[in-house]
């Protein structure tokens, strides 16, 4: 009888490290783009700190954001979208010009502060689309930052999967546009 159990102990624990192992998909942190010397900020990354659970997911600023209401957006206050790939935060080379747009948006608008949106599609639990979705907003944030905006004038707010369109396949139009951060301006 005891060999039975520490044949099937033993059996449960290679079984559990094998599922630990086998990642089909890559993970957020495995899209980030190589470092070339001519980037003004490669990757356009948060920090490793900025991207731990434990300072992610904080809705900074929207008490002091007095009438900003990340669930109706007015499409007139949208500065740019930024889009992004599937289970992806790094900002993309062919985004960074819009990026710029906003960053060059705030020089000349002194008056205004942005809300960096951060959404997802429905793919994956609620929580790691909540934490994606900040994720996502930090990179966009950071790469300002590294333009020259002041954090001050930033503030994240994670949407995770909340408006996503649902049942919809992972290449469809629908979820690709799922897969953004909303630059709106707000006085």
């Amino acid at each position: 009888m005891k060999k039975i159990i520490a044949l099937t102990s033993l059996a449960f624990s290679a079984f559990m490290l094998a599922a630990c192992d086998s990642m089909d998909n890559p993970s957020p942190l495995d899209t980030r783009p190589e470092a070339s010397s001519n980037e003004l900020n490669p990757g356009g990354l948060p920090s490793d700190a900025a991207m731990s659970a434990d300072s992610g997911l904080q809705e900074r600023g929207i008490n002091s954001m007095n009438a900003f209401d990340p669930e109706n957006i007015n499409p007139e206050d949208v500065v740019v979208t930024v889009y992004f790939g599937f289970d992806q935060y790094a900002v993309a080379p062919s985004e960074r010009a819009n990026v710029k747009k906003a960053a060059n948006f705030l020089a000349d608008n002194p008056d205004f502060r942005i809300a960096l949106v951060g959404h997802t599609d429905w793919y994956g639990t609620e929580e790691y689309n909540m934490l994606l979705s900040d994720k996502r907003a930090r990179a966009v944030s950071d790469y300002m930052s590294s333009l020259g905006i002041a954090p001050e004038r930033i503030e994240i707010i994670a949407r995770g999967e909340a408006g996503a369109a649902m049942d919809v396949a992972k290449n469809s139009p629908e979820a690709r546009h799922d897969r953004r951060v909303e630059i709106v301006k707000v006085r």
